[in-house]
């Protein structure tokens, strides 16, 4: 049943988040999804965001992060109450732990790997930069190792707070 469920909760939660930031991707300007995900290198080759691309970036992301926030703890609490209102802290920590996964997988592979680095269709492309300035793939697998770091201690928290109350 806690496999069944992280599997199912896993695959919606990668799909949703993915396909949010797909649509997002498709129909906005890089300049406003892209600019504070791609390296450096590119950032150095145009104009920083304007402060009306920065507004735009903020209000298409609060729908993508109260999801990306919220879904994991419901999960939790749904899990919880299949399991009769007794989760230990190591089971809801793996399901948070394997939602994350699953969405940074979908993220990595699908649309910074396939998508970004080795297709880079001209949606994906910043005017003022060319199509090989998306090759490098390292920048991208490094901000997910930093985000990993960064949330595995957030987890832990969440985790000891739901299995405990």
């Amino acid at each position: 049943m806690i496999a069944d469920h992280i599997l199912t909760h896993g695959l919606f939660y990668a799909i949703v988040v993915n396909s949010y930031l797909f649509i997002v991707m498709v129909t906005t300007s890089p300049r406003i999804w892209g600019y504070n995900d791609y390296s450096q290198a590119i950032k150095d080759k145009v104009p920083p965001q304007t402060k009306s691309e920065k507004k735009i970036a903020g209000l298409i992301a609060l729908p993508w992060f109260i999801f990306t926030l919220g879904f994991p703890v419901y999960s939790i609490l749904v899990l919880k109450a299949k399991l009769s209102g007794d989760i230990s802290w190591g089971v809801a920590f793996i399901n948070l732990f394997a939602l994350f996964i699953f969405a940074t997988i979908g993220d990595l592979v699908i649309l910074d790997w396939l998508i970004i680095s080795k297709i880079t269709p001209k949606f994906v492309i910043i005017p003022g930069t060319l199509k090989d300035d998306y090759k490098d793939f390292s920048h991208h697998f490094k901000g997910h190792v930093k985000s990993l770091i960064v949330i595995i201690p957030i987890f832990l928290g969440l985790a000891a707070i739901i299995s405990y109350l």
